[in-house]
């Protein structure tokens, strides 16, 4: 396997765990993919909010658990950063267009933000 294989199967391990999360509207499974000061944010009539990572934690256990669904969209790969976009689907909360900037510490690709609109 070649370093940006190896790197890609990695990446997608931090996004299955948020897509674990949502399916078992789990924090604990959700932290595992995320930075601890990880940053979520989204658009709405016009303006931008940005929260912490918690708040979509808080989310995913009031919503409790779902199927979860995604699909790659797109992933670039520069050295131990990466950014990745995914098309996503949540029985409960619908469909959405999901973009994380991603970084690598010590082997483990971790989340660092997510963006996401609703479709």
């Amino acid at each position: 396997m070649n370093k940006n294989n190896e790197k890609m199967a990695a990446i997608l391990e931090a996004v299955e765990l948020y897509a674990e999360a949502g399916r078992q509207g789990s924090r604990e499974i959700g932290q595992q993919a995320f930075t601890e000061h990880a940053i979520m944010s989204w658009v709405e009539n016009g303006k931008i909010t940005t929260v912490p990572i918690n708040s979509l934690f808080e989310g995913l256990e009031q919503t409790g658990k779902e199927e979860v669904t995604y699909e790659v969209v797109d992933v670039n790969i520069a050295g131990n950063i990466a950014f990745l976009r995914i098309d996503s689907w949540f029985s409960k909360l619908g469909s959405f267009n999901d973009m994380f900037t991603l970084a690598e510490q010590n082997g483990k690709w971790k989340i660092v933000s997510k963006i996401y609109s609703v479709k």
